[in-house]
């Protein structure tokens, strides 16, 4: 703004006042959606992502973890290939 310096204060204390409407409804949904997600995990927003890590195969010997989608022969190879003398059940608790 090219006024007078009283005016140029005046203007610049406003916009620090009242700084300039915004925030639409893609701003406002984003932030209903964060909120609604911290409500109900009753905590911080998190991703939806970690919860699929929770369920994966864990071997109780080694602790390595194995994909949900692992099926029971790639384990039976884990067992026999790194724990010779465990059985699987010691492994995997099945």
């Amino acid at each position: 703004y090219m006024g007078t310096l009283s005016e140029c204060l005046f203007f610049s204390f406003c916009s620090l006042l009242f700084p300039a409407m915004g925030g639409g409804n893609q701003q406002k949904s984003a932030m209903a959606r964060a909120k609604a997600i911290k409500d109900a995990k009753g905590g911080q927003a998190k991703s939806c992502l970690g919860d699929t890590n929770r369920a994966a195969k864990k071997c109780a010997v080694c602790m390595q973890t194995f994909a949900n989608t692992a099926r029971e022969p790639e384990l039976k190879q884990h067992a026999e290939s790194k724990h010779p003398k465990k059985t699987f059940d010691e492994c995997f608790n099945a």
